[in-house]
């Protein structure tokens, strides 16, 4: 199986330019986007072993690298930052979210509860040590704080505000606005270039004190789950979902042509799209992406797995009863993932990278 069927390969012109020239190495690595889309992530737990515990340490890479992750792209890159494994880290991360089972109709509270376990799970002294003072890697979560109805836990307020931000949102992204904030727990103080800095551009410390709070924010669902209220450190509010505003990091992140001019995206799907809202508006293309190398899934991977598709939250209501079948398809697509990995190893050795490579 040739590694072009098994990987989508997608960049913008600045990252192309650069493989085109150069090649790929770990050396041209500035920063990487991890996507929301909870189980979907699955698929990338090989890879992401793969670079974060071997990869990135080749051809004598040393250069600092910006992880900017939004909700389970938060929760990967967090469990990465272990200062001594981060192979057994993600290893504790994809156990715990396999071990995650719920009663025929959960409440938010039940599910707050067990997404809770999970972080606490793979969350531990060291990852918290190693999101604050890798070595290397410089964590941002994103996240986004509540405005207008969505501040409110009231199911009906809630879903109004949402689905007048989701009617806006169609009309013009610019909008989200008025219904949502993004808020960025950073290490360290700025760096990251925000292409729509009116939707928010805040940065916050990340701390002992709100590592906890800002990486579950990052996951926490409206109406599925309980917002996060008044993280240590940050304006006043309600924290949720970072990917209702940054669902597959539209951005530049990049603060300047650097050394290191590649965004590195590790991706579950062939497109990138911009916010939560935007996955059914299929004119919401990405334009802030001309920096980003995007490593998916291809053709014949997807036709590994079950129904042709990647994991998602749908599997708990599409195998409700039926946990046995949801893990075997879930566990399916780890092990299809590794044929991911393989291919992208094959990918990164090649003579002539760009050649397989389409704009994004």
């Amino acid at each position: 199986m040739d590694f072009h069927d098994v990987l989508t390969l997608r960049a913008g012109p600045a990252a192309r330019a650069v493989l085109a020239k150069e090649g790929l190495s770990p050396r041209h690595v500035g920063a990487m986007a991890g996507a929301a889309g909870g189980p979907k992530w699955l698929i990338l737990s090989a890879l992401d072993r793969y670079l974060f515990s071997d990869w990135l340490y080749r051809d004598d890479a040393a250069q600092p690298i910006d992880l900017v992750g939004s909700s389970i792209g938060a929760w990967r890159f967090a469990a990465a930052c272990h200062p001594h494994d981060p192979a057994g880290s993600i290893d504790t991360l994809e156990r715990a979210y396999l071990d995650q089972f719920y009663s025929a109709k959960p409440t938010r509270d039940e599910i707050s509860g067990t997404v809770r376990a999970i972080l606490d799970t793979f969350l531990t002294d060291d990852v918290r040590d190693g999101v604050l003072s890798h070595p290397r890697f410089r964590m941002h979560v994103l996240t986004v704080r509540s405005r207008a109805l969505t501040r409110s836990e009231a199911r009906g307020a809630l879903m109004v505000g949402s689905s007048l931000g989701a009617l806006g949102n169609a009309f013009s992204r610019n909008s989200l606005r008025w219904f949502f904030e993004r808020v960025v727990f950073s290490r360290g103080k700025g760096g990251l270039h925000w292409a729509d800095a009116h939707l928010g551009d805040r940065a916050i410390e990340l701390t002992a004190a709100n590592v906890r709070d800002a990486v579950y924010a990052s996951g926490n669902v409206p109406l599925v789950m309980r917002g996060v209220v008044d993280p240590a450190g940050a304006p006043a509010g309600v924290y949720r979902d970072g990917g209702i505003v940054d669902y597959h990091i539209d951005q530049p992140l990049l603060a300047s042509e650097a050394d290191a001019p590649l965004v590195l995206m590790p991706h579950y799907d062939e497109r990138l799209v911009p916010g939560w809202f935007d996955k059914s508006l299929p004119w919401r293309r990405p334009r802030h992406a001309a920096n980003t190398l995007l490593i998916g899934p291809g053709p014949a991977l997807r036709d590994r797995l079950v129904d042709r598709k990647v994991p998602d939250r749908k599997d708990f209501y599409r195998y409700a009863g039926r946990d046995d079948a949801r893990l075997a398809a879930w566990q399916h697509a780890i092990d299809a993932g590794k044929l991911m990995r393989d291919a992208f190893i094959e990918f990164a050795d090649s003579a002539d990278p760009a050649r397989y490579v389409k704009p994004l």
